[in-house]
Parts: C-alpha cells; structure tokens; sequence
C-alpha cells in the first residue's frame, strides 16, 4: 500500500506474477499426484481396459462399414464378380474356416444318428477324414477323457485323425489327449483373461517345468507353415494378403503374449458340423438342410470348435460379450498372418504425451481468459484421448488414461487455485480501493481488472477541488480532539458524495477534497456527474449545518471548481512510492476556480468545457429537453443561461459569468456558477452580474 491507503501496483504485479508460477507449480504436483492416485488404485489399468475396448469396437465397426461400401462400389460396377473380388486387398478373407459344434448340428445328430452329446469320438473321426485335404485341421476341444463309448471308439478317432496327419489337438498343462495320433502337433486352450474377465491378449506360449507348450493357433500356424515349407510354391493356396511365416521355430517368432485385433466374424468362413457330417462317408444321414454339396477346404487351416450355447466355450471380449473360443484362436491365425496383432505404444511416447498434457493443463488455465482456458481442457482431456484413437487406428495401443489423469487433475488444481487466487485479488482490490472508489465502481474494476494500467494514460476527465471556507479559525476555535471528529464528519460528507456519483478520491489535502471522474472506469457524463456531487454537497452541509453548529459552533461552508479537461492519470510517483493519481493542466484550474470562489463570492465555479461535456451527458442520460441546448461542442454557442432538470426534482442551473485570465495560465478560460436551483442560497450574496472583458484574477 503507498500513502493515502492506496494499493501499490508494482506490488501487486509481483505478487500476481508470483501466485501464477506457485499455482502452475502447484497444478503440476496435483498432476503428478493424480497419475500415482490413479495408478496404485487401478483406476488407470481398468480405464486403460474400457479404452481398449471402446476402441476396438470402433475399428471393427469402421472396417466393417469400409468393406461393406467396398462391396457396395464393386458389385455396382462388376455385377456378378465372385466375393473374393468384391474385397478390397487389405480385406481379403483369410485362409481360415471354421466347423462349428452349433445348437442345429445336435439336433441333426440327434435326429439323423440318434446320438445325444456327447458324441462319440468316431464322428470327430469323420470330420477328420472330411478334412484331410485342409493345410490344417485343429480341434478346440478337448480329448482328455476316455470315450464313453469304449476304447475302441478312441481307437477309431485316433487312426482317422492319423491318416489325415495335419491334425493339431487341444491340450491342457497338467492332462494331454487320450488320443494316441502320432504325427499330432498340440496346443494348449488355456484363455488369458484380464481382471474384469474380459479377454484381451492371448497367450501365445505357457512355461511349464517341461518347457514351453506352444498354443492351439500358435501350434496351428506352426503346422501350415512346415506344410507350406515343404510343398511346391504353385501348390500353396493363399490370398495375396496372407504370406506364410519363415519357418522359424514358433516360440521364436512370437511372443508368449500377444494383444489380439479383434475381428468381425464374417471374416472366417464358418460351416456347421452338421455340413461336415451329412458329406462324410459312414454317417448314413441325409443331407444337412437339404444340401448336396462338395466343401472344399484345401489350403486352409480349419477351426473345429464349440459353439452351441449350452455348453458353455464362450469367452468374453472387446467385441462380444460371449465369443466362442474356437473364433478367439481364429483370430489369433488371422493376426499373424496377417501381421496385425496391437502393439503397445513405447513408454518414451507415453511420458511425452503425459508431460505435455500436464505442462499444458497447468499453465493455461493461468492465463485468465476462457479460450485458454478451453484450450487447457483440451489439452488435458481431448488430446490424450484423440491420440490414442488415432494410434489405434495404426494398430498401437495408447493407454491415455496417466494422461488424462494428470491433466485433469492439474487442470482442475489449476481452476480452482486460479479461482481463489482470483477471490485473494478481488478481496485485495475491494480494501485497497474502498478508501477512493464507490462500491459499484469497485464491482466494476473487479469484472474488469486491465482497465488498472501501470503507468500513466492521456484522457479527458473532470476534477473537483473543495475546500473548507475559514479553517484558519476553525482550528484555533477547537482543540485538536474535537477538530478530528468535525473534520471526520466534514470529510465524510464530501467523500460520500463524490462516491455516490461513482467519482474517484484523489487525496485529502489538510481540509481540501480532490476527487475526479472518468478513471480508472470510462464514464460517459463524468461532467454532469461531478456537477451533481458539487450540489449534493452543498445541500448536504446545509441540512447538516444546524447540527453541526450545535455541537461544534460551527456551520461548514465549502467552496468548489470543477474543470474538465485532458490530464494524466495512472500510478505517478518515485520508483520506492507511487499513487494512482492526475495531473495536469484542468486540475490545475479546478484548484485555480475553487480559489476564485472566495474572491466573488460564488459556492461553486466552472468552466466552459464542463458546462458543454454537462450537456451532452444530460441529453445522453435522458430524452431531449427544451431547456437543454442543441448544441453540445466548444464551437457552438451555448445559452447565457442553462437549465439541466434531474431526476430527483432539482434543477442545475449553469449561468456564464465572463473571461478570467487565472493564475499560471495567458489564455482566457469562460467562467460558469453552478447553483442547484434559483432558489439555491448556497452562494455569498446576490447573483453576480456577469462581465464581457476578459478579468485578471490572482492568488
């Protein structure tokens, strides 16, 4: 604070400055903060996971509607194009099929066959022997158990499946097949499921004291690529998308764990067991559905699963809340054929975009403005996530949620630090200014904190000088106790005044009064205002007088000038002291009238340029009036005498007196009384009679 209460600038400069590197500071330890809150309760891995999810959703949604148009565009244009042509190449269905234990072939067995379930092994011998041209036939079932229908049934499976010998079996850690297929590769079904029972990833590989057992498709793709590394390459019937692998030993090639890019099943060829069957010698059934037709499924690898609803090999995923299994190792050949599996995004991104989001949800909320503050929201939020949608799109997964952990709590750090250290500077701004500013100024300056411009600025503005007539013998009359209370009270009359009309209080000069308008806040009829404050005043102490005199002996009178005119105003002073003050040529002569007062005897003096500046505020203010002059600039002429009507009934009435050379200035200025009303009495004496030659007026 410097003299007169009034708020050091440069101090509140430095203190802002300060509190804004301590709340970025601060926004970023809630940042911080939040990525470890967030990490040791999980709340980062299960967002990381429905992220996953919605994701994985929206991609095979995406590429499903791009085939779909695909396929639209070609069938318009090739009318009769087989499907495999209607695809486009980055789409082409894999070298996959499945044979589905569906709800229909149950009821086909058990209607053909007279077989309930289970069945008995011979038929799973059947569909071996269907499928012995297929590069690959691999069972998602499990042959742990002896046959209910005896040995021999086991006996007949096995040497079926041999004969075929491109059979991959199901396998479990601790219990292999029953089965006896020597030239059998095996593959363990083991499902790798995530907290929320959702599968995810596949386990590619599993350690055990034996080794490591290779998974049922991991095993499977292991079979079609030793096929396919040892047969001509014009035998090889694969799709132009889907190279086979190097033969390289399967745990080389991959990894023991792998995120899978779920597809939309369309994408296999799917054929009910049933279809198998009713082809296959010995079953003695009719047709499935009525169908005579030869299945051909060379140069595939065949999926044999489970898929009718009561018994139970479904598994939850991204995609469908009850996916067979067969379709998850589907799935899992699909990706690495196709080199598609999701990667996980390197850690180095992951800190980068995390540090960035926190930097930036920290420090623009500091600015202060809503577009920064927006732009800060995004950068928490929006950003983190828009990035992890597009990695996604490339077949990396981002976990945005340390991200979005970070710059949602630093942003939010950041909003509500800003808003009390916003609360701190009103709360400042309302003392420091209290002293010198009405209420509803303050408001304003609050709503509007950089109309408080450090240093000066040149504007138009109207000053008011009062000053007590007599003070000389008012101290000498009371003792100095006494002279405080009645200066109190005197000064708070004037200062109560000039507030109300939401003028600014300059200084106290021992019984003097400086105030003006039209700073720090632009104010449209700061003349007329001041004008009001002087006549308010003046009626004030006349009401107060009686009171006054009864208790001190004494009956205040005060003298005023009012000019309006160009000044300075801002922070003024030296570098260790400084006030927000004016200076200027119109506050010198406002000084120069309120001295003028008591040489012709007049309670309130002004000028030609404040009477004109009245003017045009009163007929901003209010309609037009007869007895407000047209007129409104310094050029044109303005009546001898001006009436300006106010709301509360009173009446200011402007009469020109003549030219005066004041002292300190060589040219002229237009002197003008201001009275409150015709009856007003607040001036010495009677009306004084104006004059046309410029008269000379010194200290």
């Amino acid at each position: 604070m410097t003299e007169a209460g009034k708020p050091d600038h440069s101090t509140l400069r430095s203190n802002h400055a300060l509190n804004k590197v301590k709340r970025f500071l601060y926004a970023l330890v809630a940042g911080v903060f939040g990525i470890l809150l967030f990490q040791w309760t999980g709340i980062s891995n299960k967002a990381g996971m429905a992220l996953y999810d919605r994701e994985m959703r929206l991609l095979v949604a995406a590429e499903g509607k791009k085939e779909d148009n695909t396929s639209s565009q070609t069938l318009r244009k090739n009318s009769g194009s087989s499907d495999s042509a209607s695809l486009s190449p980055s789409r082409k269905k894999a070298p996959i099929a499945l044979v589905m234990i569906d709800q229909s072939s149950l009821d086909w067995v058990q209607n053909e066959l007279g077989l309930g379930w289970p069945w008995p092994r011979e038929l799973y011998g059947l569909i071996a022997y269907s499928l012995r041209n297929a590069d690959v036939q691999a069972y998602d079932i499990l042959f742990t158990e002896p046959s209910t229908y005896g040995p021999e049934d086991d006996s007949r499976c096995a040497e079926a499946m041999r004969s075929a010998g491109n059979v991959v079996l199901a396998t479990l850690t601790d219990r292999k097949p029953v089965l006896a297929v020597s030239n059998a590769l095996y593959g363990h079904v083991v499902a790798r499921v995530d907290s929320d029972g959702i599968c995810r990833q596949y386990q590619a590989a599993l350690d055990t004291d034996a080794g490591k057992i290779p998974s049922l498709g991991l095993a499977a793709i292991s079979a079609f690529n030793r096929k396919n590394s040892i047969a001509d390459e014009k035998s090889i019937s694969l799709s132009e998308a889907f190279e086979p692998l190097e033969p390289l030993a399967p745990f080389e090639a991959f990894e023991q764990t792998v995120f899978l890019k779920f597809e939309d099943s369309s994408r296999f060829e799917r054929y009910s067991a049933a279809q198998v069957l009713a082809g296959s010698p010995g079953t003695g059934g009719s047709d499935f559905a009525g169908l005579n037709q030869e299945l051909n499924f060379e140069g595939k690898i065949v999926l044999i699963g489970i898929t009718a609803p009561g018994l139970m090999d479904r598994q939850a995923t991204p995609i469908n809340p009850a996916q067979p299994g067969v379709e998850i190792h589907a799935t899992f050949i699909s990706n690495a054929l196709s080199s598609s599996f999701i990667e996980l995004s390197p850690i180095g991104v992951e800190v980068c975009i995390t540090i960035i989001a926190l930097v930036l949800a920290a420090l623009l909320p500091t600015m202060r403005t809503r577009i920064w503050t927006i732009v800060g929201f995004v950068a928490a939020i929006i950003i983190p996530i828009g990035l992890s949608f597009a990695f996604f799109r490339n077949l990396v997964f981002y976990n945005a949620a340390p991200a979005i952990a970070a710059g949602l709590f630093a942003f939010i750090a950041a909003i509500v630090l800003g808003y009390q250290a916003e609360g701190r500077q009103r709360a400042y701004l309302r003392r420091a200014f209290a002293q010198y500013l009405s209420p509803e100024v303050i408001s304003e300056l609050i709503e509007q904190p950089k109309v408080l411009r450090l240093g000066g600025e040149s504007k138009v503005i109207t000053t008011l000088f009062s000053d007590l007539a007599g003070f000389t013998a008012i101290s000498e009359k009371l003792d100095p106790e006494r002279l405080t209370q009645f200066m109190n009270e005197y000064l708070g009359i004037i200062s109560e005044e000039i507030l109300a009309q939401g003028g600014t209080l300059d200084k106290y000069v021992g019984d003097a009064v400086v105030a003006f308008w039209n700073a720090p806040l632009d104010i449209e009829d700061h003349a007329l205002r001041a004008c009001m404050a002087a006549c308010h005043i003046q009626e004030k102490l006349r009401e107060i007088g009686p009171e006054l005199e009864k208790r001190f002996g004494i009956s205040p009178r005060t003298r005023i000038g009012i000019a309006t005119g160009s000044a300075v105003v801002g922070n003024l002073g030296s570098t260790h002291r400084f006030a927000y003050t004016a200076v200027g040529d119109s506050v010198n002569i406002a000084s120069r009238l309120e001295n003028l007062n008591k040489v012709l005897g007049t309670a309130i003096l002004t000028i030609r340029e404040t009477v004109a500046a009245a003017c045009a505020g009163s007929s901003r203010a209010s309609s037009p009036s007869s007895l407000v002059p047209a007129a409104q600039d310094l050029d044109s002429e303005l009546a001898p005498e001006i009436r300006l009507p106010q709301l509360e009934g009173k009446t200011l009435l402007f009469r020109r007196l003549g030219p005066a050379i004041v002292e300190g200035k060589l040219q002229a200025i237009e002197l003008w009384e201001l009275r409150a009303t015709e009856k007003d009495n607040c001036a010495q004496g009677s009306l004084i009679e104006p004059w046309q030659e410029a008269r000379h007026f010194s200290k």
